[in-house]
């Protein structure tokens, strides 16, 4: 059996950028494809990740919070593991448009 050396702590090996990077690709192909101003800026949207990457806790799903006027209740899924986004809508054919999109990223 293998010690837990305290000099060692364990680290999670998340592409941080990789996620952030979707994040941003997210936002703006939201933001063509809804044609919607989204009510917070592209970085407050990204930093809204980083409570749960700076806590080397994997969740297997984070919600994240992408108001606009057209679609105040549009939820990203985030899957830190896969660094890959789902949108979460009402709006049946306008998610299916949008998660087209977002699987590729």
């Amino acid at each position: 059996m293998r010690e837990i050396d305290e000099n060692n702590p364990i680290f999670l090996d998340l592409d941080r950028d990789r996620i952030r990077t979707v994040l941003k690709e997210t936002y703006n192909v939201g933001k063509d494809i809804l044609g919607a101003d989204f009510q917070i800026t592209v970085d407050d949207f990204v930093s809204k990740i980083e409570p749960f990457l700076e806590s080397n806790r994997v969740s297997t799903v984070v919600f994240l919070h992408l108001p606009s006027r057209k679609h105040p209740e549009l939820k990203i899924e985030v899957n830190l593991r896969k660094k890959s986004v789902i949108a979460r809508m009402f709006n049946t054919y306008k998610r299916v448009e949008l998660n087209r999109f977002l699987t590729k990223l």
